[in-house]
């Protein structure tokens, strides 16, 4: 391959797998950083669970009761009408 086309596809050549392996070793570092973000987005909802878990458990127990006071009220209310 002496003639100036050979080493013009050799160039190309050497430039399309140059090209390939610097797409995938920067698809690489990408990949690496949101495995890292991933990692620790993780180790911060664990933390948060158990705070919203009682935060729900708080909400259920309040309705509950507002159900309660409500049905209470209602009851009240129409054993009230009942004399008017």
């Amino acid at each position: 391959m002496d003639s100036p086309d050979g080493r013009v596809l050799i160039i190309v050549i050497v430039a399309t797998i140059l090209f390939v392996a610097g797409r995938n070793f920067q698809r690489t570092l990408d990949t690496w950083a949101g495995w890292g973000k991933a990692v620790k987005t993780a180790a911060e909802a664990r933390d948060k669970i158990p705070g919203a878990k009682s935060s729900a458990w708080a909400a259920v127990r309040r309705m509950i009761f507002i159900g309660a006071v409500t049905l209470a009220l209602l009851a009240l209310l129409v054993n009230a009408f009942r004399f008017v």
